[in-house]
């Protein structure tokens, strides 16, 4: 218990797992903790004083797995001297603390996603240090402190570490981070974010006397988090992380921005309904044989490039293996069996490999000359590069695949790890082993004939082990070399050196050969250091290759298109369909055209009853232009686009009551940011928006979004909306145009064509949607009814004389957007006071009085309502 406490300090905030024998036992509050998470029985000891609980060693990985989930840190402490030749209580040491960010068990990790670690340092412009301890990438960036929890919400932390605020309280972030990432949060000193701290431990680190050879002139903010972050890795590995990377910097300004509200809308990673990755656009274009592919092409949706070189050598190498039938399936089918070196990697960076795992590592390097056979045949000018990083490894997969045996084992103290003929001295051991009777009895027929003793025996018992038995009659002959071991009534009992050796080799030779197989194994492991980058290059290369390939065999199964770059910073689709939905459906999907010139019809505002495909059509230009960023193909005859800095989405009806916002607070707070944030350079859609409030203040709203946007910003845009009134800005603003969902009618029925047509629509088919819907037949009675009315009423106002139309209809639109006194001066101006009769003038003036709130007892014919 000494050695449990004096471990404990040193990790008072973890859950100790002490090794004692074939378990690991927790005590005290840990012991409490433990039974309740795991769902073990709780016991105890020194008579019901010491809670205890305890787990199998062989089922650690399981029970490790549920406390991590649940957000637990937990230290694992191992006995570190062989109990046989232990002098008193054995000696364990904390060999790792296992953290939600620090995780690298193959049985810990999903296969398909990257499980990161990450360190925020400074306030207004925030430093963030990004590491995948399970593979060794390391980036880090600078970020606005409004825009740091979007950045992290597309990394997806497994957990972030904070300096701790010096007067107490907790971190200015931490509320939203816990709120909107559902992520562990811990908190260290903050010492270990101090400039001169974080040069100290990333030098040490990566044994160099400066920063400058990657790239830093100067330890800044996210220098500061990357030393931070190394700090801890080597706090919780012990000293041991060979396999990190050097800090790569990243500029977010080469990527396309995508904050939380645009990553949900479009449905990238999960559907909003279930929250499934079924029906996102990741499992749609996911074709990845490999799970480092699979994590890669997850990186690439959430971080498209703004790159145009980088794009185009991405459909490059779609074309040419689009083109290449055989080296794409041959590639495909490598991949398949190449395994997950990346991960491989990282746990030989952190010492914790098993000789199953190098063994997989050997096998799958020793496929690499296969894949640079099959590249080499192909026509593709960025191919080159790629054959170079899987080039320089076939002696290391050489020497692991005759190193290590077949079936090597997942232990490393249980023997069977090395191939017949690796090491001299092993194969003697197991030979001893092997072929101790053999050598007995040939020992047994060489001394009866050297002493001509014809009844020499060999035998063995426990008490007294190995010895040669020589009866009475033959005592004469015992030759002098044998010393006696023990007197029976009929015999004697010798031993001689050559026995006593063999003696001592048999009893230990198995313990022995897995004691030097263990020692082997490490020195080996250890040779593969040298070779890490190199390894971790050839990772890189192939994850690259496995999206490529997958995006050609996609690109060819489901006819998509090339993009072509569009430098007069417009959009042009033709012939689009959307990447989900189009393989979701069973009927075909209805294709459309999109178009978006910049400065002139850039702006397209979308009417048409609801399932008639107006959202659909909004996200589907959305997503396309996002893959054609990544350099992925896309469901189109043809697509030309200009680079978007941003895409914003304001979709469905949401709310977030635990934070105090409604439904329409929502709606508004992901406009304004809307509003602040996109350039002319973003492409932006939004769905129904005003549709949270009342018509009055909704249409006022839709319509004065609507202006700011095409007018002030000019940014791409796409308005999905039910409010007929705004398709007046069609004809008042040049950058405006409208775009109706087609509608046929037939016997009472409508059908929804699909098709996107110029010109807005007329009408919104609201009951019959309802009625398509279910709603009983006497409510939809009731409500023809009732719509038949309103438009009567409409159709009665409309026709007053006063004034025409289409000025009517510009009058009720400028008042929603104008101070009453501006109306009625332009509305003066516009009066022929000569002309005008004494009841209009009346009629007129009460109309005025009623705009400025006054009493009226009625609106005048043809004034404009108040």
């Amino acid at each position: 218990m000494r050695q449990y406490w004096e471990q404990k300090r040193e990790v008072p905030d973890a859950i100790l797992m002490f090794r004692m024998g074939d378990f690991y036992e927790m005590f005290n509050d840990d012991a409490e903790l433990g039974a309740r998470v795991l769902g073990i029985t709780l016991t105890s000891r020194d008579k019901g004083r010491t809670p205890l609980a305890g787990i199998p060693h062989h089922a650690l990985e399981s029970y490790l797995a549920k406390l991590v989930d649940s957000g637990y840190k937990v230290a694992i402490s191992e006995q570190v001297e062989d109990a046989r030749q232990a002098k008193g209580v054995v000696r364990r040491e904390v060999v790792r603390v296992v953290t939600p960010g620090t995780l690298t068990d193959e049985e810990l990790l999903p296969g398909s996603r990257s499980n990161h670690l990450v360190a925020l340092a400074g306030e207004a412009s925030v430093g963030v240090a990004v590491l995948e301890l399970a593979s060794g990438a390391f980036t880090v960036f600078d970020c606005p402190a409004a825009s740091v929890i979007d950045e992290l919400d597309r990394i997806e932390p497994a957990e972030i570490l904070l300096p701790e605020p010096t007067r107490g309280g907790r971190h200015p972030l931490e509320a939203e981070l816990r709120q909107r990432l559902s992520t562990a949060i811990t908190y260290r000193t903050p010492s270990d974010f101090l400039p001169e701290r974080a040069e100290q431990v990333l030098c040490e680190h990566y044994e160099t006397t400066s920063l400058e050879g990657f790239g830093f002139r100067e330890v800044g903010s996210a220098l500061q988090a990357a030393g931070a972050l190394v700090g801890y890795v080597r706090e919780t590995q012990r000293g041991v992380a060979e396999h990190l990377r050097p800090p790569l910097r990243q500029d977010l300004a080469d990527f396309m921005t995508l904050d939380q509200a645009t990553l949900r809308s479009l449905e990238i990673e999960r559907t909003l309904r279930s929250n499934a990755r079924a029906g996102s656009l990741l499992a749609a274009v996911d074709r990845t044989c490999n799970p480092m592919g699979a994590r890669l092409l997850r990186t690439w949706l959430c971080f498209p490039r703004r790159d145009v070189a980088e794009i185009r050598r991405r459909q490059g190498m779609i074309a040419a293996f689009r083109d290449d039938a055989h080296t794409r399936a041959g590639l495909r089918t490598l991949l398949r069996e190449i395994g997950d070196i990346e991960r491989m990697v990282g746990r030989v960076g952190v010492k914790r490999s098993t000789p199953r795992d190098l063994r997989a590592l050997g096998a799958g390097l020793d496929r690499l000359r296969d894949v640079r056979e099959l590249l080499t045949t192909m026509h593709a000018a960025n191919a080159e590069g790629l054959i170079g990083d899987l080039d320089g490894l076939d002696d290391v997969a050489n020497h692991l695949c005759s190193a290590l045996a077949p079936d090597a084992p997942l232990g490393m103290r249980e023997g069977n790890i090395f191939a017949a003929g690796y090491n001299a001295e092993l194969d003697r051991l197991r030979s001893i082993g092997r072929d101790g009777q053999r050598w007995l009895a040939e020992f047994q027929a060489r001394e009866s004939q050297r002493t001509g003793i014809p009844s020499l025996k060999v035998a063995f018992n426990r008490v007294f082990g190995y010895y040669i038995e020589v009866t009475n009659p033959h005592r004469d002959r015992v030759p002098d070399d044998y010393v006696r071991k023990q007197t029976m009534k009929n015999a004697e009992r010798f031993i001689t050196e050559e026995l006593k050796t063999f003696e001592s080799e048999a009893l230990s030779a198995e313990s022995r050969a897995n004691e030097l197989e263990y020692d082997l194994f490490v020195a080996l492991r250890d040779e593969l250091t040298a070779h890490l980058s190199a390894i971790q290059a050839a990772a890189d290369a192939l994850a690259r290759l496995d999206v490529l390939a997958g995006w050609a065999d996609l690109a060819l199964d489901r006819s998509y298109c090339c993009p072509e770059f569009n430098e007069r910073g417009g959009l042009e689709i033709r012939g689009g369909r959307h990447p989900v939905l189009e393989q979701s459906l069973e009927a075909g999907f209805v294709p459309n055209d999109a178009r978006l010139v910049a400065g002139k019809e850039s702006f397209a505002l979308i009417t048409g009853p609801n399932m008639a495909g107006k959202s659909t059509y909004i996200r589907q230009v959305a997503l396309l232009t996002l893959l054609a960023h990544c350099g992925c193909w896309v469901p189109a005859e043809s697509m030309q686009f200009a680079l978007v800095d941003r895409i914003f989405t304001r979709v469905g009806a949401s709310d977030e009551l635990a934070r105090g916002q409604s439904t329409f607070m929502v709606e508004m707070l992901e406009t304004a940011n809307i509003l602040h944030n996109a350039t002319r350079h973003s492409l932006v859609i939004l769905d129904e928006v005003g549709r949270g409030t009342s018509t009055f203040d909704g249409v006022a709203l839709a319509w004065a979004i609507s202006e700011h946007l095409a007018t002030r910003v000019g940014c791409r845009t796409l308005f999905a909306t039910h409010y007929h009134e705004l398709t007046e800005l069609g004809a008042l603003l040049d950058p405006v145009f409208n775009l109706n969902v087609e509608v046929r009618e037939y016997e009472e029925q409508i059908v929804f064509l699909h098709r996107i047509v110029a010109g807005a629509a007329d009408r919104s088919y609201g009951v019959h949607v309802a009625k398509l819907a279910g709603v009983p037949a006497e409510v939809l009675d009731r409500a023809n009814a009732v719509l038949n009315d309103l438009e009567r009423t409409f159709a009665r106002e409309s026709q007053r004389p006063v004034l025409a139309a289409a000025q009517r209809r510009r009058l009720r639109q400028l008042r929603l957007f104008e101070e009453p006194e501006e109306i009625i001066v332009r509305q003066l101006r516009d009066v022929d006071v000569d002309a005008l009769a004494a009841e209009d003038a009346l009629d007129r003036l009460r109309g005025w009085r009623a705009l400025l709130g006054g009493a009226s007892p009625q609106t005048p014919p043809g004034a404009p309502a108040p």
